[in-house]
C-alpha cells in the first residue's frame, strides 16, 4: 500500500475478532444537521488534505467522478483552485471557487489515523452432525485458530454549507486491510455518498 495518504502511523495494537480476507470499509460516528435533511445539493467543492499531492489528486478525482455519477456537479481543489504542492489553500481561494462554480457545499477529507491491529481468525465453521459441531466448538474453545495483523485506515469527511460555513454532515470511516490507496479512495467515497443519499442530500440514480 502506497504511503501517500496514510503517512501518520499509530502503533496501536487492538485485539478484535474480525475476518481479514479482504478490505472492508464502514462509516461510524456520523452526525447530521437535521435542518438540511431533504435539501438536495447541486454542486460540491472537494478538498483532500494530505502532504502527498498525487494522493490528493487521486482521491479528489475519484470523489468528483462518483459525485457526478449521482447527477450533481462537483469540482476538485486541484482543478478548481489549482493548488500547488505543499501550499495551504486560503479561505479567499476557496470562496472564489465556490462563487465561480456556483457550489453550495464544500467537502473536506483528511486522514485521522492508521492503526496496526491484531486480529483473531477463528477456525472454519464446517461440520456435519453432532460430532462435527462438537469438534468445531472444542477447537474454538481451546484456541484453534490464529492471529494476524490487520491495517486499519481511518479518514474523516466533513461537508459544509458553502454560504453559511455551517457543518451539514460529518463521518469517520474505517477501512480494514486495504491492498492499495486506490481501494481506500473508492470504498470510502462510495460509503460517504451512500450516506449522503440516505440523508437526502444527494439524489439516487
Amino acid at each position: 500500500m502506497n504511503r501517500g495518504l496514510v503517512r501518520w502511523f499509530m502503533g496501536t495494537v487492538i485485539f478484535v475478532f474480525l475476518p481479514t480476507a479482504c478490505a472492508t470499509t464502514e462509516l461510524n460516528q456520523t452526525s447530521m444537521d437535521e435542518s438540511y435533511r431533504g435539501k438536495f445539493l447541486s454542486s460540491i467543492i472537494v478538498i483532500a488534505v494530505t502532504d502527498d499531492q498525487g494522493a490528493r489528486r487521486s482521491f479528489e478525482s475519484k470523489f468528483v467522478a462518483l459525485l457526478k455519477a449521482t447527477g450533481i456537479d462537483a469540482v476538485s481543489s486541484g482543478s478548481g483552485i489549482a493548488v500547488t504542492a505543499n501550499r495551504k489553500l486560503t479561505k479567499t481561494e476557496i470562496l472564489k471557487a465556490v462563487e465561480k462554480y456556483g457550489s453550495d457545499a464544500v467537502c473536506v477529507t483528511h486522514l485521522i489515523g492508521l492503526e496496526k491491529t491484531e486480529v483473531y481468525n477463528p477456525a472454519p465453521r464446517r461440520y456435519t452432525g453432532f460430532y462435527g459441531y462438537y469438534d468445531n466448538v472444542y477447537g474454538h474453545v481451546h484456541g484453534r485458530g490464529y492471529y494476524s495483523t490487520a491495517t486499519v485506515v481511518r479518514l474523516e469527511t466533513n461537508l459544509y454549507d458553502a454560504k453559511t460555513e455551517k457543518i451539514i454532515w460529518s463521518g469517520q470511516s474505517k477501512t480494514w486491510n486495504p491492498a492499495t490507496d486506490e481501494q481506500i479512495y473508492v470504498e470510502v467515497v462510495k460509503e460517504v455518498i451512500g450516506e449522503l443519499q440516505k440523508n437526502k442530500l444527494l439524489p439516487k440514480k
